[in-house]
């Protein structure tokens, strides 16, 4: 018979018998579970084409930018615009006191005038000593001297017009005029000062083209020459750390410099984009994307999948045994979505995508196919 102190151990025995089995089995789940193959994400690399760009920083400029400036000296009596006003060419921007100027030209109309009378009176002097001296009834000379007179009057009411030209001249520069189309600045001198010939009055810049300048160094130009499909490629412009931008201006390249700084390895290199909305002010920072060409076959990497080591740059490959393994690589241009490679990677190359710290170079793994990370 079974006492009761049996009963208990027989118990006792089948919980440790079912506890010890759970525990070997949950061991064996977690060491298969430690033994398995870590999983990362992979782009296997293909040649193909992408639009290439480069990014500089740049600053506008106006395209036509004017300063006025009185002509005449005097005081000024009215003026004719308001600030920041679009003004075209021609309209009248400020009244300088004419009085004196046309005082002026009235004493050089009436000289003109006097000369003119004088020389009307020598002609009909020469005409009535022809025929007399013909006749010779008077003297060759006084017949000479009538006509040298003559001559005399005419060089003089030349200069009476260059005179009558020049005081005209003054006159019509009291009308202070706008020289080009485009907005205006604030006034620089106020109603009733007194100016003076070259004083400056105001400033009219053109605004809707702007001029793109920016520097890239001689290696970028190396880059843009090489890959450009046009002779004047593409620019979109927007500002720059701007919550606004997402706002593009469009134009094309339209100056290179042929020599680089010597000082900083840079070239000058100019835009030229339409600003018919009056979004940029001459002067304003921008961000400019040039763009190069989106027809060339290239093998190209996201910028995030390289690292580097002493050897330089690298990525991380998975081989046919889905093995990592370390790939040396060259770059030969790189922006922020994109890395052209030169040497180290081909056709067919399974990327790691993952920005995984524990990768470790012959470590075995279970590759995942994704998509491009190379967004566009």
């Amino acid at each position: 018979m079974f006492t009761f102190q049996k009963i208990i151990f027989i118990l006792w025995l089948l919980i440790f018998t079912l506890f010890g089995t759970a525990c070997t089995e949950e061991n064996l789940k977690t060491t298969d579970e430690d033994t398995k193959p870590m999983e990362v994400n992979v782009h296997t690399v293909k040649r193909q084409t992408y639009p290439l760009w480069v990014q500089f920083s740049g600053k506008t400029e106006a395209v036509n930018e004017v300063v006025t400036v009185s002509r005449v000296s005097g005081e000024i009596k009215e003026q004719l615009f308001e600030a920041g006003d679009f003004v075209t060419k021609g309209q009248i921007l400020f009244r300088i006191d004419k009085n004196e100027y046309q005082v002026i030209w009235d004493q050089k109309y009436a000289i003109l005038e006097k000369d003119k009378a004088s020389l009307n009176l020598a002609i009909a002097n020469v005409k009535r000593y022809k025929p007399l001296v013909a006749e010779q009834l008077a003297p060759r000379e006084k017949l000479d001297e009538l006509i040298a007179t003559k001559k005399q009057l005419e060089a003089t009411i030349k200069a009476d017009n260059a005179a009558l030209r020049a005081a005209k001249l003054n006159l019509n520069y009291c009308d202070v005029k706008a020289s080009i189309d485009g907005h205006i600045s604030k006034e620089l001198v106020l109603i009733g000062n007194i100016v003076n010939q070259g004083t400056e009055l105001n400033r009219i810049v053109q605004t809707d083209h702007l001029y793109i300048n920016f520097n890239p160094s001689s290696d970028e130009v190396v880059i843009i020459n090489k890959y450009k499909s046009e002779e004047k490629p593409k620019v979109k412009v927007s500002l720059r750390n701007s919550k606004h931008s997402n706002l593009e201006l469009e134009g094309k390249v339209n100056f290179i410099d042929n020599i680089s700084n010597a000082s900083t390895g840079t070239v000058a290199m100019r835009a030229k984009i339409s600003n018919s909305d009056k979004l940029l002010y001459p002067g304003s920072f921008v961000q400019v994307k040039l763009f190069l060409s989106d027809d060339i076959s290239i093998i190209a990497v996201h910028p995030d999948q390289i690292s580097q080591n002493q050897q330089g740059q690298f990525v991380y490959i998975i081989n046919n045994k889905n093995e990592i393994k370390i790939k040396q690589i060259k770059q030969a241009y790189v922006n922020n979505n994109l890395a052209i490679i030169s040497k180290g990677l081909k056709e067919g190359d399974r990327v790691i995508v993952d920005t995984i710290h524990a990768l470790i170079d012959g470590l075995k793994v279970t590759p995942i196919e994704v998509i491009n990370p190379i967004n566009f």
